[in-house]
């Protein structure tokens, strides 16, 4: 009797991939909606700024989806979360021209963990761009938005990578605020002390100059609102299990913490005496949904023997 012997081989999935179909249409959806997010921050910032400046600001915001997703198409999904078994604790090393096989039957959750990083990276590029509104060359900053990838993908790998050495350690930043938010942040004081001041703006005094189209201003808070409860809602990685729970969960701490800090900025509109504040209001409501990104996550951390997420 012949027999045969069977070579059992384990193949090493990344836990980013580790999404059944309900999760991958959750994501999916939802990195969708955070994308309308650069719309947001187009029309916030075009509406702040002269209106000169206008289609610098908007032309800005287009060229962080267009070169920005290249190159992490290129190097920064394979940088910050890989493919293959991690080799060292700081970098990806796999996964670059990330491009699956339709027979591959991990297409669906690699396409799906690529669009939602992908839509993580080009809003904490994003955020730099209002820093540099109306003092910066445009085909230089087309260049920052290639590179800025780079600054980006590494510390979101050390966190969200099976790689990282931040998540071995048991960091938990599920909804970015410290890979997107704080990374952007600190990219955007590092160019805004580069470039100094905006000449001539306050010559006349420390009064800014009047607001382009404030309209434009409120409709990309309207915008930005609305992709931010996607950004944290989302960010629960799934529905699956429990997840979708914590999903809801998110939701209302993000609008009624948005409401909390929408009612700090009426107050210091309400009591401004040169008339109604419109930054002190989109600034009061930014301000908090900013804020609640970390909050909530903290709960969630504390919270995780009873759910699995997965990044």
């Amino acid at each position: 009797m012949n027999t045969t012997s069977l070579e059992n081989r384990t193949r090493y999935v990344n836990s980013a991939f580790n999404l059944v179909p309900e999760d991958s249409n959750w994501i999916i959806t939802n990195s969708f909606i955070i994308f309308t997010m650069q719309t947001g921050f187009g029309m916030l910032e075009s509406g702040c700024v002269s209106l000169k400046n206008e289609v610098n600001i908007m032309m800005k915001n287009v060229v962080d989806i267009v070169l920005g997703g290249l190159t992490y198409w290129i190097f920064g999904f394979g940088m910050s979360i890989g493919r293959d078994e991690p080799k060292n604790p700081f970098i990806g090393i796999s996964g670059y021209l990330i491009d699956p096989s339709v027979e591959d039957e991990l297409m669906g959750p690699i396409c799906a963990a690529f669009i939602f990083q992908l839509s993580f990276a080009t809003t904490s590029t994003t955020i730099v761009s209002g820093a540099m509104a109306e003092r910066c060359n445009f085909k230089a900053y087309c260049l920052f938005s290639s590179l800025n990838t780079i600054v980006y993908c590494i510390p979101a790998g050390w966190v969200w990578g099976d790689h990282g050495f931040l998540k071995s350690m048991g960091a938990v930043d599920i909804a970015g605020s410290g890979t997107v938010h704080l990374v952007g942040g600190v990219s955007a004081l590092a160019c805004a002390m580069m470039l100094g001041p905006r000449l001539g703006r306050y010559d006349n005094g420390i009064d800014p100059l009047p607001m382009g189209c404030p309209v434009n201003a409120i409709m990309g808070l309207f915008v930005l609102w609305w992709g931010w409860l996607a950004f944290n809602s989302g960010s629960t990685y799934g529905i699956s299990g429990r997840k979708w729970t914590y999903a809801a969960r998110a939701a209302v701490s993000t609008m009624m913490g948005s409401v909390g800090g929408g009612l700090v900025g009426l107050g210091f509109s309400l009591t401004n005496p040169k008339g109604i504040d419109i930054l002190s209001q989109i600034n009061g409501i930014l301000g908090a949904l900013v804020s609640v990104t970390g909050i909530f996550w903290e709960h969630v951390r504390k919270l995780s023997n009873l759910i699995s997420v997965s990044f």
